[in-house]
């Protein structure tokens, strides 16, 4: 009987707790039982959508690891495509891997654009401090 009661006392001073606990649990189910519900191709659209939001952190990256190299383009992209492939692994269940490849070479310029302009932006800024 006081087993019982320690039980009850426990529920009544941590209900909240219990109940977050129960709810993040069921939206994770939920969440996982939706993702592996969906086809191939809708997971790789997704990861598509999550290629773009990567891959200037992983170009930047190869920027670094390959500083000292003048002529790594391709070394670098090779890199970046490498890691990209790693990191979603469901890329290599595409049919059409030559279109996969294209897209994340379309990804990579677009980044490139940004990370030079980041550049150029930081050089510009650090040249007026210099010089103010």
């Amino acid at each position: 009987m006081k087993g019982l009661e320690n039980f009850l006392r426990f529920l009544n001073a941590n209900y909240v707790s219990i109940l977050v606990c129960i709810g993040l649990i069921i939206g994770f189910v939920t969440k996982v039982m939706n993702f592996m519900g969906k086809s191939d191709q809708e997971k790789i659209e997704i990861a598509k959508a999550q290629i773009h939001e990567v891959v200037l952190r992983l170009i930047t990256s190869a920027e670094i690891d390959f500083a000292e190299w003048n002529e790594a383009g391709a070394v670098k992209r090779s890199a970046v495509v490498s890691e990209i492939f790693r990191m979603f692994p469901i890329l290599s269940r595409a049919t059409s891997q030559s279109e996969i490849v294209a897209f994340i070479d379309n990804e990579i310029n677009e980044s490139l654009k940004t990370l030079r302009k980041i550049v150029k932006e930081n050089e510009t800024a650090i040249e007026k401090a210099s010089n103010g």
